[in-house]
């Protein structure tokens, strides 16, 4: 019989710790509530859920908390969980989610929302028992000192649910709890909170229109219309940022396609550049950051000027050499027209060509003035360069690759970076068995500078050559 591994192992004990805490609140919090008022939260609720984007780290977002946190102050924390339980459960099976990340999803939202509404009744809250009018409840978090004790409510809800979360996230992939925290959660917990308040203002709105109209669904629906719309256009602009992405993928693309001999080249040179980031032992974030800007740090070449001097068969001129040398700065701007991407990714991009001794371009930055991203960006190009096959020669052996960035360690490249790569293991080997996508028979003969050659030889190629609040699910 086959053993749970250790993910199986995480969502049992926190599917039996959801069961406990609904069983723990079933005596003291059981009321008949109206069929069409329930009908309606869970509704809205799994609309909401059909609506979540994904996160940096393999988990979704969603606003149905707010559903969630209206339901418990309504109706009690069992029908509160009972609202979270059954949306995600249909939501998730719709969406024909594997069966281990539905029990996990509906069992952390129960949890969130019967721990958070016990708290909050524990430091002296009032909720809604069965002889008690749920609007009654509902005024005294309005007009009296329940008002904080809701967010505590609110941050127990969003601290359960992103801990479960992430933790679930860490253990699948095999990342660390701190930087799945950081690319998921992280400075999102103020947004949340200002977001939960809306809960409030749904409650007040069903018990109002209850008590003016007999049927309290005409003031949910009021404001339910206007969270829906506020959650399409944060859709649409999720989409924007993704098409952004998608535009300058496409540039790299038609760069490599204008000069076939970098084909494939800005991939290859992203892949090297992430794993040397991966072993500086910075977050996962920055590796991210490092990443991208190595997969864009070349997109400027798209610019028509560039053209004739990719093509160009004799070697350039020294006028030539320096307008292909402003590649550099036109790639950090074009990254910068994604807001998303500027700051860290657009500087790496800029400065891919500084070398550590000052000697490079476009500032001549020295040392640790250039930033890290650059850094490493600068060893991948020159690596790839070395490792990949080209019409005078195979590609280098990674002995004489480590041999190269031994030569110029400390002049243009960073000494410790160097290091780095010598000795670790995982990166030799991705060296040795980095795939090549698209080589070509033949290629242009190209000159930068004065001295001429064929395509950048070993040596001569040294010179230098990518909110709104939300609940997570996983």
């Amino acid at each position: 019989m086959r053993k749970p591994n250790k993910i199986e192992l995480y969502v049992g004990m926190v599917f039996l710790a959801a069961g406990a805490a609904a069983f723990a609140v079933w005596p003291s919090h059981y009321q008949p509530v109206d069929a069409w008022a329930l009908c309606s939260f869970l509704v809205v609720a799994f609309l909401l859920e059909q609506t979540s984007n994904p996160l940096r780290v393999d988990a979704q977002g969603s606003t149905s908390f707010i559903i969630h946190m209206a339901a418990g102050i309504l109706f009690g924390p069992l029908w509160g969980a009972a609202v979270a339980g059954f949306s995600t459960t249909a939501s998730q099976t719709l969406k024909r989610h594997p069966f281990i990340k539905i029990v996990f999803n509906t069992a952390q939202r129960v949890l969130s929302v019967t721990l958070g509404l016990s708290l909050y009744e524990a430091l002296g809250g009032n909720l809604p028992p069965a002889y008690l009018n749920p609007g009654a409840a509902l005024s005294s978090i309005i007009v009296r000192r329940d008002l904080a004790l809701f967010f505590v409510f609110a941050a127990c809800y969003f601290a359960v649910n992103t801990v479960a979360v992430n933790c679930a996230v860490a253990l699948s992939s095999g990342r660390r709890f701190r930087d799945v925290w950081n690319l998921n959660a992280k400075g999102v917990l103020g947004y949340d909170l200002g977001a939960s308040s809306l809960a409030i203002v749904l409650a007040w709105l069903y018990v109002q229109s209850d008590a003016v109209f007999g049927f309290g669904a005409l003031g949910f629906i009021l404001v339910i219309v206007p969270i829906l719309v506020i959650r399409h256009v944060y859709g649409l602009y999720r989409k924007l940022q993704s098409s952004g992405r998608e535009l300058l993928d496409l540039m790299v693309k038609a760069i490599e396609a204008r000069d076939p001999y970098t084909s494939g080249h800005s991939i290859r040179v992203a892949t090297l550049a992430k794993a040397i980031a991966q072993e500086t032992k910075v977050s996962t974030e920055e590796v991210e950051e490092v990443y991208t800007a190595a997969v864009l740090h070349d997109v400027g070449k798209i610019h028509e000027e560039f053209a004739p001097l990719l093509r160009k068969e004799t070697k350039l001129t020294p006028e030539e050499t320096a307008l292909l040398q402003t590649h550099a700065v036109k790639s950090a701007d074009l990254v910068g027209i994604i807001s998303s991407f500027r700051g860290r990714i657009q500087s790496a991009v800029r400065s891919h060509h500084e070398r550590w001794d000052g000697g490079g371009y476009p500032d001549g930055l020295v040392g640790d003035e250039i930033p890290l991203g650059a850094r490493i960006i600068m060893i991948s190009d020159t690596t790839d360069a070395m490792t990949t096959d080209r019409p005078y020669r195979k590609r280098l052996p990674v002995d004489a690759v480590i041999t190269e960035l031994q030569k110029y360690r400390g002049t243009q490249f960073d000494p410790k970076l160097v290091d780095l790569v010598v000795n670790s293991v995982s990166i030799r080997r991705l060296m040795t068995e980095m795939p090549v996508e698209g080589e070509v028979d033949a290629a242009p003969t190209r000159q930068e500078g004065g001295s001429k050659r064929v395509a950048p030889r070993t040596t001569g190629l040294l010179k230098g050559r990518t909110s709104w609040p939300r609940i997570r699910a996983f």
